[in-house]
């Protein structure tokens, strides 16, 4: 085969898969408008084509509740997706995410914080008495990037080092929230450990516009440098050859990997393995071409996601669960498929 041909067979794959997720979540964005209490409502298909001259209850559940759920879903997918296509890339390590570098707990700990802690001190700034937890998460998960990329340092910033160091801090960050949730009351317990769950029903304006403000120029400065990942996959030194300045791309992509994962668990709670899974399924049909992985495993992401979030709603309806709960059970059996994997590869 041609290496014309070649690129052609890769092109209609990209175009393929791509027509395909985009379909796959136009579908599942309308059954989750479609969706309440009383399970799937077919014929309010037709209310939505004709939304602005519905009754008011009904704007203001699709509007308030349904729309931004399914956007929260979209936007919090395509975020983890990124995030796990660029760590696994920037450290040549199929098993990086941000679940399991630590990033995840480390915004647990920081909730565990703003709900056990804060309350016992007043505080007159309504902005922070407001997004109190949402702040507290953030700043742990930024601290515990910088903390792994300051360990790093130490020994060299090589991919083993920042795999290890984020390891140790997530487990350190874990420790620290089960160390709270001990010595408080049964409710502030139980407050930390739904909000461990995520939970996309929190969703709203600010967090849709801060997510959206984050993922747009993360996309865009990931993609322009896709060259630099699939560089890196032949090794440090040839990437460096290659004209890539190694440890300073490395320590970018993970804060800007770190900014995305902090935005998304911050609003939203611990969503894990959607940044572990989305990069594989993307891989398994492209390949591990950085140009079409970074957006498609975004997308795919996304979708993911979306679909998760919708079985959540539905499968022990009318229970809802929390959607990092499916997105766990999903996610670990696939991270032990991958650990026997890569030992039968050595």
């Amino acid at each position: 085969m041609s290496l014309a041909t070649t690129l052609q067979t890769r092109k209609r794959q990209r175009l393929i898969l791509t027509l395909f997720l985009f379909g796959f979540m136009v579908v599942l964005m309308w059954l989750s408008l479609i969706s309440g209490s009383n399970g799937f409502q077919f014929a309010d298909t037709q209310k939505l084509l004709t939304f602005t001259t519905q009754e008011q209850t009904f704007q203001m559940i699709v509007g308030s509740i349904r729309f931004p759920r399914a956007l929260a879903a979209l936007m919090v997918g395509a975020l983890l997706g990124l995030s796990g296509a660029v760590m696994q890339g920037v450290l040549r390590n199929p098993l990086a995410s941000p679940f399991t570098l630590g990033i995840s707990q480390a915004a647990g700990f920081g909730a565990a914080v703003a709900i056990i802690v804060l309350p016992q001190f007043y505080f007159t700034n309504p902005l922070f008495a407001t997004f109190s937890i949402a702040i507290c998460a953030f700043l742990a998960s930024m601290f515990c990037a910088f903390g792994i990329l300051w360990i790093s340092s130490l020994v060299g910033m090589v991919p083993t080092s920042i795999i290890l160091a984020g390891v140790g801090l997530g487990s350190l960050f874990h420790s620290g929230t089960m160390f709270l949730q001990y010595f408080t009351d049964e409710m502030s317990a139980a407050a930390t450990l739904f909000w461990t769950f995520g939970d996309l029903s929190k969703a709203n304006v600010t967090a849709l516009i801060v997510s959206g403000v984050i993922f747009v120029p993360m996309l865009g400065f990931f993609w322009m440098n896709h060259w630099k990942f699939d560089a890196l996959g032949f090794g440090d030194e040839s990437a460096f050859n290659k004209g890539v300045h190694v440890n300073k791309f490395r320590t970018f992509s993970l804060i800007g990997t770190a900014l995305c994962t902090a935005v998304a668990v911050a609003f939203f709670g611990i969503i894990g393995f959607v940044g572990l899974i989305a990069p594989h399924m993307v891989r398994m049909v492209l390949g591990g071409s950085h140009g079409a992985l970074l957006p498609l495993s975004a997308l795919f992401g996304a979708v993911l996601l979306l679909g998760a979030d919708l079985v959540a709603r539905m499968l022990l309806y009318p229970t809802v669960l929390p959607v990092g709960i499916l997105t766990s059970f999903i996610g670990a059996p696939l991270l032990l498929y991958l650990l026997v994997a890569l030992k039968r590869v050595q």
